[in-house]
């Protein structure tokens, strides 16, 4: 299985902001739940595609002020449950 890669986020909000910026970025993610394993409370977080974009991401939650949580790298389980339509 391959690794996927998540932003986890302390609420929608932030979660929606950075989106928006990686969108406009033309850097490649979706929202998905929170993986059970990254974080025991149910949430929504940003999973992004290029383990490479890790930097760019960083520097653009940095220049926006956004909250989040952690990166977190996990296995790709069921792709249906980690990501909405």
């Amino acid at each position: 299985m391959s690794a996927r890669h998540y932003v986890l986020f302390p609420d929608v909000t932030n979660a929606q902001k950075l989106y928006d910026i990686l969108k406009a970025g033309g850097i490649r993610c979706t929202f998905a739940p929170t993986p059970r394993e990254a974080d025991k409370c149910c949430g929504v977080c940003v999973l992004y595609y290029n383990e490479d974009d890790k930097e760019a991401i960083t520097n653009f939650i940095s220049n926006n002020n956004i909250k989040v949580l952690k990166f977190f790298d996990g296995e790709a389980g069921d792709p249906a449950r980690m990501k909405f339509s």
